[in-house]
């Protein structure tokens, strides 16, 4: 697998977001979205992209306030943090994706499984199989 610092994204979102992303792979591979925990980056997970077969689509999300993306928001929930991992992957063109989260990570890969996410899913909207693990 290449580096996941070769190709760098961004993907506008509103009140002043910017959320900086990788995407490393054939653009038809199947998708795993890396999201990291709370004080973490994208690239945390460069050295587990490299143990995945080189078919595979590795995006890594730098959430708002973390990394590289930035935000003026004043809603900073779980729920929010979603919809911009989805945003992403709005951007990638991946329908059905295999999210990995890394303690707040997991929480966020977590939440488009929700009640109330679902009841406001956009069409289109990706659909995430999750592995995500929760640290102390």
């Amino acid at each position: 697998m290449i580096s996941v610092e070769e190709s760098v994204r961004t993907v506008p979102r509103a009140e002043g977001t910017t959320i900086h992303y990788t995407g490393v792979g054939p653009a038809d591979g199947p998708p795993w979205v890396y999201i990291h925990g709370w004080g973490c980056r994208r690239t945390d997970f460069a050295p587990v992209a490299t143990f995945l077969p080189t078919d595979d689509r590795v995006i890594s999300v730098d959430l708002p306030g973390h990394g590289d993306s930035t935000s003026a928001r004043t809603d900073w929930t779980m729920a929010e943090f979603a919809r911009d991992a989805t945003a992403v992957l709005g951007a990638e063109s991946a329908a059905r994706c295999v999210a990995v989260g890394h303690s707040m990570g997991g929480a966020v890969a977590l939440e488009p499984g929700s009640h109330h996410f679902l009841l406001e899913k956009p069409a289109g909207t990706a659909e995430f199989l999750v592995a995500a693990r929760r640290t102390a």
